[in-house]
């Protein structure tokens, strides 16, 4: 596959960002039929705020990646640890 002409990181970052954003639309209307959905298009959020939604996204996609597999061990044993201390 090839990658189109002037693709930028940036673009690829909006792309996920739309697409997460496309889905908590969907999840919201199946959660809430009734009600009018809190959620908007990445173009309809101030600059400002698309460029955190943005971050958000690059952050859940890094921390899924291999290179936190350690971190990733880490937190799973602790969520391990505290739910067996609730119970």
């Amino acid at each position: 596959m090839t990658r189109p002409v002037n693709v930028t990181n940036r673009q690829r970052l909006e792309f996920a960002a739309a697409g997460f954003l496309a889905e908590m639309r969907k999840q919201w209307a199946k959660l809430h039929p009734e009600d009018p959905c809190p959620v908007k298009n990445l173009s309809d959020y101030p600059e400002n705020e698309r460029s955190a939604l943005m971050a958000g996204v690059q952050k859940a996609v890094q921390y899924a990646g291999p290179d936190t597999d350690n971190a990733f061990a880490a937190w799973v044993a602790k969520r391990e640890e505290d739910g067996s201390r609730a119970t």
